[in-house]
């Protein structure tokens, strides 16, 4: 019975690993990638999907990406200045 709990844990553990995780980050622009679609906050590059508005952001603006972070990548749902 222990094996069984314990392969039912371990295939959990590694079928979420791929999956999304919201969070929220605060702080100022470092540096932005129009044509990349990315911009940095706090070190971390942050890609905007077509649907996320990117007009006006620039570097030492303070904003607030809510994003989720999937395989690697930090992709913004929403941005606040």
């Amino acid at each position: 019975m222990k094996y069984v709990v314990a392969a039912v844990t371990g295939a959990a553990m590694m079928l979420s690993a791929g999956l999304a995780v919201a969070a929220e980050v605060k702080g100022a622009i470092t540096a932005v990638n129009a044509a990349g679609r990315t911009v940095t906050v706090n070190g971390v590059t942050y890609t905007f999907p077509a649907n996320v508005d990117m007009a006006g952001l620039a570097a030492g603006q303070n904003v607030t990406l809510t994003f989720e972070a999937a395989n690697n990548v930090n992709t913004v749902s929403k941005v606040a200045k």
